[in-house]
Parts: C-alpha cells; sequence; structure tokens
C-alpha cells in the first residue's frame, strides 16, 4: 500500500453523546474558489458496523464521504500543516480538510486505515493511552499504532483514561483537579512520544468537555486543543478549543455531510459566557459576530431543531442574546448558528455553542 504523506515531527517537553441537528439544505452547487482563510475537520469513532450506534460509520457509508471528497476536489491535508497555515495565517486552498479519530479503536486500524491509504488521504488518531497499555479488547495494539505511525498517520493525544475533565474527584479541589489533569495529560503525552517519536503539540478533549481552568491548563503547555462541537476553522478560531464536525448515529448522510464539510468559520468578537459549563437547563449566551461574507440579518440560531429566540442588542454590528424556553436534561446539548455566504450558493459559515451539565447521575 501506498505511505500517507508524512510530517517531521518537532520532539518538545510538554502535553458521547452530542446533542446536533442538521438545518441546512442538502443541496450544494459546484462552485470553484481560488484561496480561504477556513478549512474543517472531521471526527470518527468506529468506522463499522457492529459498535455502538451513535459513535459509528458503516465502511460503506465512510467509502461514500471519501469519495465525496475526492470527486469534489478537497484539499486534504495533514492536521499539523493544517494548524500550521491557520497560525501563520496563510491561505489555504477552498474546500480544505484534516480527517481525525478519537479514542484509537480497532476498526481504525482494521477498516479505516486501508480505506484512507487506498484515497492517500492523510489523517490523526487522538489515542487515550491507558487502553493500548492494557490491551483492552475492541483497541489498537501499540504495534498496530506503530504501524500506522511509520506509514505517516499522526498520532496525538486524547489524555490517559479519557477523563471527564470538568469533573472533579472526592476530596479534590479546582488547583488539585487542574494538577492531576496535567500530570495525566503529560504521562499520555510522554508515552505516545515513547511508543512512536511523536509529540505534536495538540491534544483533544475526551467527549469534547472543557471549561475555562482547563482552557488556561492547556494554554500554559503551549498546546492546541479540539473539541467536538460542530463548526470550521479559521484563522480566529479559538486555538484552545477548535471544532470538528462530529459524523457517527444519525448523522452519517452523505448530503448531511456534503452540506458540513464545505462550510466556513463565523469570526465571534466575542462569547459571553465564554465557559460551556451550565447549571440550568436552558442557558443564554450573548454573540458577538465579526464582520464577513454574509448578511448579519440572515443568521439563523437552532437548538434542538427548534429555532433559537434572537435578541438583537446592535444588528448593524452583530451582537445578539440567543435563548430559548426549551429544556435540556442530557449531559451535553448544542446551540447552532448558520448563515448563508454570500455569492455561494448552498454554503454556509457554522458556529455551534456547546453546553455541560455536570450533575451527580448525570454522566455519560
Amino acid at each position: 500500500m501506498q505511505q500517507l504523506p508524512r510530517k517531521p515531527v518537532a520532539i518538545t517537553t510538554l502535553c458521547s453523546t452530542v446533542v446536533a441537528v442538521s438545518i441546512l439544505s442538502a443541496v450544494a452547487m459546484p462552485q470553484t474558489l481560488h484561496a480561504a482563510e477556513h478549512a474543517t475537520i472531521t471526527l470518527y469513532h468506529h468506522i463499522s458496523e457492529t459498535t455502538p450506534a451513535s459513535t459509528s460509520v458503516a465502511p460503506a457509508k465512510f467509502r461514500e464521504q471519501l469519495e465525496h471528497l475526492r470527486t469534489d476536489g478537497f484539499n486534504v491535508i495533514p492536521l499539523p500543516d493544517l494548524l500550521d497555515a491557520l497560525h501563520e495565517r496563510r491561505e489555504l486552498p477552498d474546500k480544505t480538510l484534516a480527517i481525525t479519530f478519537d479514542d484509537g479503536y480497532i476498526s481504525i486500524y482494521d477498516t479505516a486505515f486501508p480505506m484512507l491509504q487506498e484515497f492517500g488521504f492523510p489523517f490523526t488518531v487522538f489515542i487515550n493511552t491507558q487502553p493500548h497499555n492494557d490491551r483492552m479488547r475492541g483497541y489498537m495494539s501499540w504495534e498496530q499504532i506503530r504501524e500506522m505511525s511509520d506509514a505517516g498517520v499522526t498520532i496525538a493525544n486524547h489524555m490517559e483514561n479519557h477523563p471527564h475533565m470538568v469533573d472533579t474527584v472526592i476530596g479534590e479541589d479546582e488547583s488539585a483537579r487542574i494538577a492531576r489533569l496535567q500530570a495525566e495529560l503529560l504521562r499520555s503525552q510522554g508515552r505516545i512520544t515513547e511508543m512512536t517519536g511523536q509529540n505534536h503539540q495538540f491534544m483533544a478533549y475526551p467527549y469534547g468537555e472543557y471549561d475555562v481552568p482547563v482552557k488556561r491548563m492547556v494554554e500554559a503547555l503551549g498546546l492546541v486543543a479540539f473539541g467536538q462541537q460542530s463548526g470550521a476553522v479559521g484563522f480566529d478560531s479559538d486555538f484552545l478549543a477548535l471544532p470538528r464536525f462530529p459524523f457517527g448515529g444519525s448523522f452519517t448522510d452523505l448530503n448531511d455531510f456534503k452540506q458540513k464539510v464545505q462550510t466556513q468559520s463565523f469570526h465571534l468578537s466575542s462569547v459571553d459566557p465564554e465557559t460551556p459549563m451550565t447549571t440550568v437547563t436552558n442557558p443564554s449566551v450573548t454573540l458577538q459576530f465579526a464582520p464577513g461574507n454574509f448578511n448579519f440579518r440572515q443568521i439563523g440560531c437552532y437548538a434542538g431543531g427548534q429555532p433559537l429566540q434572537m435578541e438583537w442588542l446592535d444588528q448593524e454590528n452583530g451582537l445578539v442574546r440567543l435563548s430559548t424556553g426549551q429544556n435540556f436534561t442530557t449531559r451535553r446539548f448544542r446551540y447552532l448558528c448558520t448563515a448563508p455566504v454570500r455569492e455561494a450558493p448552498g454554503r454556509f459559515y457554522w458556529y455551534s455553542k456547546d453546553w455541560t451539565r455536570t450533575l451527580p447521575g448525570n454522566q455519560d
């Protein structure tokens, strides 16, 4: 099999159920744009028909998605290359995309890896290291991970034990929680480097959960971090919580996939509150959308398939307060905003604000 493109790795010292809704038309007209400051990142867990449906994409569906990326001219690049371009504010070819997986399940090696090699598409796997240390059933072995690494696959950090990073343990205060999480992150990073030689300075939050203290820890370590909230990435994205489009469960339809992977990134001047943590079932949030290639009056925001209440505090300058009368009792839920891209029929800007309610008994 052909090897995937490999990027040299600098060795340095460091390191779900989601509620989402597809609310856009599945029909997109082909168009060619020369360069952009936007890209998308896809997120997968299992490529299998025998694993939990909510986090699984059937192999035939996955192949359909890869075929679309190839036939529609997507620029599929390694995640480290994408991050470099965004940091340096280098214009990207239109429809640039990076592929990622979380958790290191065996179907990534058995099914996704050979398929992606066939297409010549680079990809990243965020692994939580303890299951691989323990040779847990359903996970890749370190030998298999090393084989993928040697073929050019990016291996990155997803913590050691896949913890809920926003939760404290009994008898633990806030500073002790952050110290525990930092120690776990560094152990996981060290193990990945030991077993693969890779030491990328980015990680993915387990379950996509984070709070402001966790973000500050990640920032202090000099890392980039990824969540599981949907949306495109751009020059002005939050590099401590970059969005990815999760695919699995009810989100495997090809038309839904086509719509999401060609989206563009809103730039948010402010998000209040910054934290995704909430104790209520219908929190409000105030967003300041910076100008872009869209009309503020065409922004639509939704949750649970229903329109959110949008109180424009200053529509001319993109300032809006979102609220809802719905009650979300799941641990995680999402507010989603979109707007059509001017002169690009069928394409949309996309932003989501994820919420996490961490209460006794409200676990995954």
